[in-house]
């Protein structure tokens, strides 16, 4: 686990505990194993090089990497999560309300859930192992506000994503901001996607 603080490093381990014990396959088995050595760790750098902001959705958070670790190590920020699964969903609300943390679980699909008052109202929207961005882009732009961004973590393949999610970003308005090209040092690989001129 990365250096962080006694409370911030025993919420975290409550979280992998929850994680492990659900019943419901929130990762797989490599997943598992992995756990505490690379998808937390990697939330967690995602989490702390995010932009400071009062509220955020993260879409399609499934068992919580990274929308969970982002509300327990940026507890300023009220942490949206949005997920289809009801399952999951009710993990999500189980874990937040046991660890106490700044967080408001929407069940339900993306394409449904911007149709009400979510919909342009976040200045940061995150998403990880999602869908390519060609998918991803569309199911999470109705979400961004006026000057708002996408910080998508993408593995290796990321720049064929963004060249096939072209169009669909054009057709938004929308442009790459920010990818590992620039910061080739940083992991995870982040693309950030919003308007020209986004502050």
């Amino acid at each position: 686990m990365e250096h962080v603080d006694p409370v911030t490093a025993r919420r975290l381990n409550e979280y992998a505990e929850a994680v492990r014990a659900s019943p419901h396959n929130l990762l797989s088995r490599v997943g598992l194993e992995e756990l505490s050595t690379r998808h937390i760790p990697e939330s967690l750098r995602f989490a702390t090089r995010l932009p400071p902001t009062d509220r955020l959705l993260d879409v399609g958070s499934g068992g919580g990497l990274p929308g969970v670790v982002i509300a327990v190590v940026r507890p300023e920020i009220e942490v949206h999560l949005l997920e289809a699964t009801t399952k999951k969903a009710d993990f999500l609300t189980a874990v937040a309300t046991n660890l106490g943390l700044r967080v408001v679980v929407h069940n339900g699909r993306a394409e449904e859930l911007a149709r009400t008052g979510l919909a342009g109202s976040f200045e940061v929207v995150t998403a990880r192992a999602v869908a390519r961005l060609s998918r991803l882009v569309p199911l999470c732009a109705p979400f961004l506000g006026p000057t708002g961004r996408l910080h998508a973590i993408k593995g290796e393949r990321w720049g064929s994503e963004v060249t096939d999610a072209t169009s669909e970003m054009t057709r938004r308005g929308l442009v790459v901001l920010s990818s590992p090209a620039q910061h080739p040092d940083l992991d995870p690989r982040v693309v950030v996607i919003g308007r020209p001129g986004a502050a």
